[in-house]
Order: structure tokens, then C-alpha cells, then sequence
């Protein structure tokens, strides 16, 4: 059995979304013996300085991604997976900024595609498409073209009443069209008392 390593977490950095200093997320992942962490401010790496400087203190295998806004309104989770994987998600990010007002960013699914190299995609969540009403078969192809092995379907569950259906719905599209399921939940805070 793989250890847990949670794959989608927001600091502070993520204004209104995130709770926690990155530095806090980490600490609390050694206290529970999480070997490592994702961390995926919304469409930046904010955090990463602090992040990687407490990873390397505590022992804490720190991937640093983003969860990226895409020109439809929906979200993909991306993570590097190496020093160039890195810059393409900069540079992605990058993109997406300069062309949006300040404090927003958007991608089309092209730049995604074209900036998949060394990047990990997961696919799922509120805002992903996986999950929507629409059959997003052209984006499920183009991602699966663009990412190929290092593409998954990601199974979130919050206790929310419409993840029984949205759940539902993405094992069905992900099994039809052979992408493989991991399992998360966002983390927005290192301790219930900064849920407020």
C-alpha cells in the first residue's frame, strides 16, 4: 500500500480559499507522518519559497503545482514532476496572467496541452468539467493526448450532498475513457480553527 500524500492543498496564498501559511501545512503534514505534499495555490506557486525551505528542515517531500484556471471557468490541478515541468507550469502560469486583470488569470486548454511536459494532471473537483453536466469528450482526448500516463481523474469528496451524483458521474466517464481514479480532498487549513 502507497503511503497518503495530499495532492491538492491551498495556503493562504489562495486570498479567500486557503487559511494556512505554507510553512503550517507542512508542519502539520510531518506531525501526522505525511511523507509529502502537494502544494497548489490557485493559479500560482506563491507559497513555494517558505514551502520548500520547511520541507527540507522537516524531511517533507514538498511537489509544487497549482490548481489552474481555465478560460471556461473550470479548474485542472497540474504538478511538476521535475525542473522543467516546473517552468512549463511557470510559464503557463505566466501566460494566464499577463493577459488577465489583475488577480485573475485564465489558460485556454491549448496552452495546457502544449505545456504538459514533465507535468502531472489531476482532473476533478467542483469546478472541473469531469464532473459537470457536459460530456467533455474533446478535453478528456486532448488532455489524455497532451499528458498521457501522468493523467488522472481525481475523486474528491467534501460532504457535500451533489458529490454522490458528481462522483458517480466521473468513475463512469473515467472508466469509459480508461483514465485512472486517485483520491483527495482540497486542504484549505492545518487545524479546524482556521475554517472560519
Amino acid at each position: 500500500m502507497s503511503p497518503y500524500a495530499p495532492l491538492w492543498c491551498k495556503s493562504g496564498f489562495s486570498f479567500l480559499e486557503g487559511a494556512s501559511h505554507p510553512e503550517e501545512l507542512i508542519e502539520a503534514a510531518a506531525q501526522h507522518g505525511i511523507e509529502a505534499l502537494a502544494l497548489t495555490d490557485r493559479d500560482g506557486v506563491y507559497g513555494a519559497v517558505e514551502a520548500h525551505v520547511k520541507s527540507r528542515e522537516l524531511g517533507i517531500k514538498l511537489i509544487l503545482g497549482s490548481e489552474i484556471s481555465i478560460d471556461d471557468g473550470s479548474t485542472l490541478i497540474l504538478l511538476a514532476a521535475s525542473r522543467r515541468g516546473y517552468g512549463n507550469l511557470c510559464t503557463l502560469i505566466t501566460g494566464g496572467r499577463r493577459r488577465s486583470e489583475k488577480g485573475e488569470s485564465r489558460v485556454g486548454w491549448r496552452e495546457v496541452y502544449e505545456h504538459a511536459e514533465d507535468v502531472i494532471a489531476l482532473w476533478g473537483g467542483d469546478r472541473s468539467l469531469l464532473v459537470g453536466e457536459a460530456d467533455p469528450f474533446f478535453v478528456a482526448h486532448g488532455l489524455k493526448e497532451a499528458f498521457g500516463d501522468r493523467f488522472y481523474a481525481l475523486a474528491a469528496r467534501h460532504r457535500r450532498a451533489e458529490e454522490v451524483r458528481q462522483g458517480a458521474r466521473l468513475r463512469q466517464r473515467a472508466a469509459k475513457w480508461t483514465i485512472p481514479v486517485v483520491a483527495g480532498h482540497e486542504v484549505l487549513y492545518h487545524k479546524p480553527a482556521r475554517r472560519a
